[in-house]
């Protein structure tokens, strides 16, 4: 069936035409402003942001260390909201009002890699909130072939969780973790915890996280996760011993991007075993090559997540069963009036997961917010 739009949608839309975001027009500036509402192109639809939430990347791309961003920019990719209006004449299993996530790219569906259905590395990716206008905003616009409806009695809040579930679902399932197998995570922030999550999930007899941040390790420890600190005087020891009585992980999942972490990686993994590198690094980190030899490890690199991979996000959080736990990663809410104060925590605190905004907030001053 075709998406219904009533006639009020329709010209509450046209007689609209301009919306509130948090636009970042340079290097840690950014500035709540009125823009123009996105304009719709066939096969598109538009969205009325309910939640989103603040990721590293946004911080990268706001600090001027995206390598590829654009000012400027309206950052955020991890959203959900409402379906407020669609452009294509393709019947499709939508209706206006429907609360819907999307998978926060633009893939041209022809190269290479997308034939392979490898879409998050097309070769003319273009990221939302990097190279085209994300989530912090009333109204984003996204590709209908992305876009999936949730029922209506989800929590928008764990809604808001798809995407970087999404990343924890395609690190795993590309690693070849089998059911009883053991899993190093070395880095124990959001996107490490929710690779445990769903490692543990998959049938991971062993999950160890290795982490700094005392916050973020008692976290995993309320979960159930064994956790070491790396500044620890008897860590390597500990580390060893877990090494030595399992046989070694079957896979390590590198989300650090630090020296030490890669280093842990390829020592710590079993003959035989994957080293799956999911933290990003602007700097080359040396490699054992002659262990990598000797073990004949694979060393597996991971960006962002497949199509089939958010949609398998989807339906774990559909089914539920993950809810507790992830409800966790949820540390604070604010209004889209605070999102100054939002960014700031974003950067400056290490006793917190992941920080939503309510976009739902409609009437925000312009304001200019300088972030150091």
């Amino acid at each position: 069936m075709k998406a219904i739009i009533s006639k009020e949608t329709q010209q509450s839309l046209t007689e609209m035409k301009t919306m509130r975001a948090a636009v970042i027009d340079d290097v840690d500036r950014i500035a709540i402003r009125e823009c123009p509402l996105p304009v719709l192109q066939n096969g598109e639809a538009l969205i009325k942001v309910k939640y989103c939430g603040i990721c590293g990347s946004d911080l990268h791309v706001l600090h001027g260390e995206h390598p590829t961003a654009k000012f400027p920019v309206i950052p955020g990719h991890e959203f959900v909201g409402e379906l407020a209006d669609i452009c294509g004449e393709t019947p499709v299993p939508f209706s206006i009002g429907d609360m819907v996530v999307a998978q926060p790219f633009f893939s041209c569906g022809n190269c290479v890699p997308c034939a392979m259905g490898r879409e998050n590395i097309c070769r003319s990716l273009r990221f939302m909130g990097a190279h085209v206008d994300g989530g912090f905003a009333q109204y984003v616009k996204v590709s209908i072939r992305k876009m999936y409806k949730l029922p209506r009695d989800i929590d928008l809040q764990l809604a808001a969780l798809v995407e970087p579930v999404a990343v924890a679902v395609h690190d795993v399932r590309l690693s070849g973790l089998s059911v009883g197998g053991s899993a190093l995570v070395i880095g124990g922030g959001p996107i490490g915890l929710l690779i445990a999550i769903v490692a543990r999930h998959a049938g991971a007899g062993t999950v160890v996280i290795c982490e700094i941040n005392e916050f973020r390790r008692r976290a995993a420890q309320e979960l159930g996760f064994r956790t070491l600190n790396p500044l620890d005087e008897d860590y390597a020891d500990r580390l060893s011993a877990i090494h030595e009585d399992c046989g070694g992980f079957d896979v390590a999942f590198e989300v650090s991007g630090s020296m030490p972490g890669i280093t842990t990686a390829v020592d710590m993994t079993r003959i035989a075993g994957v080293v799956m590198v999911v933290g990003m690094t602007g700097e080359p980190h040396p490699v054992s090559l002659s262990k990598v030899f000797q073990k004949e490890l694979e060393i597996k690199g991971v960006r962002i997540h497949s199509q089939i991979n958010f949609i398998g996000a989807l339906e774990l959080l559909k089914s539920g069963v993950l809810a507790d736990q992830l409800r966790v990663l949820i540390s604070e809410i604010y209004p889209m009036d605070k999102l100054e104060h939002a960014f700031i925590r974003a950067q400056s605190g290490s006793d917190f997961f992941k920080l939503l905004i309510s976009m739902d907030s409609l009437n925000v001053p312009q304001t200019e917010i300088e972030v150091e």
